[in-house]
């Protein structure tokens, strides 16, 4: 029997005998009957291979193959701290549950810190810092000066209405003039009693004459006792410096003042004030308000100290000359220097762009008063007051702020004035409690807000004897008044320099992104490169490995 041998130098040629050789035997075995179990087998392997491949998609199985691998492949290459010890190649299955716990642990230790820090920013929205301890003075307008007798009513327009006035044949002139002292309805008002204000009110129909009228022409001139009056080094005339206003004490004589709409300084020269506030150029009592003051002790009739003088209220140009202004007193025979120190606080665009209820204050021209011209915190819980009080008796007294559209109080509504009395002595007129026992305050009656820019004006105060006879020798003053009387008062800046605090948002976009930033980066090596990283290993890998395999 003859072997066939392949020749080693035509393996090309034996190559292909062999696959015809294949192809013939697999020929026959199709056409014959015996291949029916292969051709079954054949077709069995197909369709064990369609299940496999159905059951494959009902599981996810390629979408898991997927995931893990792009998982696999990203704890290998991302910078963030741990990920690469989960995927690391021969570390054991121990290994690998530490790290993915000590992963975990830092990824919610993060999200808290992170968490914990906007609740921060939300709570505290805005700071105010020292923006300079340079700021000049002639940049912050002058304060408002409002100067109030202690002596309420004059003792010699009084005894003059007494003489007039018609009374019941019981009263005395004394008893009468005792009932003055009704027109006082913060002071002297509490020691009458009900009888006493029907007697009052029987007497004041008789004479025509109404409370307001009464207590106008019973209230001394402030202009009267201002002898002297200097601005800056140049003497003016007090009337066209000095204005009467209503201020809680009842009318003060006030400088500087543009709270209210209108001002009442003589039509003669009411053309002649300025529209805005003074300012100064300079520091010293030579460059600020200097006024001669004469209590005029013998006219003192109604008063709520011991003593003759005047007290002084600094405050802000616009704002009503409330309990809340920095208070001084200058009493009889004395020379005062007054030196202020001013302060400005201002906020920044970015306060003004947030949510006022974030932010928890209010510009000067984000709402408008009834009887303000500006608004401010003062004036709105002034007006706060004044409303809280016509609310419970129908009018208001003469010494509110009044645009006319409330009804002045008379004799009737005194005693309900004088049990509402109270409101204008609280922090918070609605709340009748101790500031001590008031936790928290998230609303402030009717909603009057803090300023988000204002002046401030905290003073100190020097005294000395006054000696008229020096004085004289150089200034001229009244002579018809006795000299021991008189008082010498100077207001003044102190210095050409002031504090400016600016209010700004606690953290703005960068200064979150770098806080948030430090955490996540302290923590867990976070930055936005790793952040590219995920994005990249979740969207573009997958993309790019999809058309490079087609």
């Amino acid at each position: 029997m003859s072997t066939f041998k392949r020749s080693p130098f035509n393996k090309q040629s034996n190559r292909i005998f062999d696959i015809h050789q294949h192809q013939i035997r697999r020929k026959k075995l199709v056409e014959s009957p015996t291949a029916q179990p292969y051709n079954n087998r054949d077709t069995n392997a197909q369709h064990q291979h369609k299940v496999s491949r159905i059951r494959q998609l009902a599981t996810f199985s390629p979408v898991r193959h997927w995931f893990l691998e792009n998982l696999r492949n990203y704890c290998n290459s991302t910078s963030l701290h741990g990920f690469n010890y989960i995927t690391l190649k021969g570390s054991t299955a121990n290994e690998r549950y530490f790290w993915i716990i000590i992963v975990i642990i830092s990824i919610i230790v993060s999200i808290v810190l992170v968490i914990v820090s906007w609740n921060w920013n939300r709570a505290t929205p805005t700071v105010t810092v020292i923006e300079s301890a340079h700021f000049p003075t002639w940049n912050i307008p002058f304060p408002a000066v409002t100067i109030c007798n202690f002596n309420k009513i004059s003792k010699v327009k009084a005894m003059t209405l007494a003489r007039t006035f018609k009374r019941p044949a019981n009263v005395s002139e004394e008893k009468l003039l005792n009932l003055f002292r009704i027109t006082m309805f913060f002071n002297f008002a509490l020691n009458h009693t009900e009888e006493d204000f029907r007697l009052f009110e029987n007497i004041l129909t008789t004479n025509n004459y109404t409370i307001t009228q009464l207590s106008n022409e019973l209230t001394p001139d402030c202009l009267e006792m201002m002898s002297k009056c200097v601005w800056k080094g140049t003497r003016s005339r007090c009337e066209s410096l000095f204005q009467p206003v209503q201020a809680m004490e009842g009318v003060c004589c006030s400088f500087n003042y543009y709270g209210r709409p209108t001002n009442n300084f003589p039509k003669k020269i009411a053309y002649q004030i300025p529209k805005r506030p003074y300012r100064v150029t300079g520091c010293g009592y030579a460059t600020g308000i200097s006024v001669v003051l004469n209590p005029i002790i013998k006219d003192y009739f109604g008063t709520y100290l011991s003593s003759y003088g005047f007290r002084m209220l600094i405050h802000d140009a616009y704002n009503f000359p409330d309990e809340n202004a920095e208070t001084k007193v200058v009493t009889s025979g004395r020379e005062s220097f007054v030196r202020i120190n001013p302060e400005s606080t201002y906020a920044t665009n970015d306060v003004r762009k947030m949510d006022i209820e974030l932010r928890g204050c209010l510009f000067s021209d984000e709402r408008k008063l009834w009887s303000m011209k500006r608004y401010s915190f003062i004036n709105c819980m002034s007006e706060c007051r004044t409303q809280i009080l016509y609310d419970n008796c129908g009018c208001i007294p003469l010494s509110l702020a009044n645009n006319g559209s409330f009804r002045t109080c008379d004799l009737r509504e005194m005693d309900c004035v004088m049990k509402m009395r109270d409101i204008f002595s609280w922090a918070l007129p609605t709340v009748n409690r101790t500031v001590s026992l008031v936790q928290n305050t998230h609303k402030f009656p009717c909603d009057c807000l803090p300023d988000c820019q204002f002046n401030g004006y905290p003073s100190e105060i020097t005294m000395g004897l006054l000696d008229m006879n020096l004085l004289s020798a150089k200034n001229p003053v009244n002579k018809t008044v006795e000299t021991d009387e008189q008082i010498l008062l100077h207001v003044f800046f102190s210095d050409l320099m002031a504090k400016r605090y600016r209010m700004d948002i606690f953290q703005d976009w960068l200064s979150s992104l770098a806080s948030f930033g430090g955490l996540l980066g302290l923590i867990m090596g976070f930055s936005i490169v790793t952040a590219f990283e995920f994005l990249y290993f979740l969207t573009f890998r997958p993309i790019f490995n999809y058309f490079n395999d087609s």
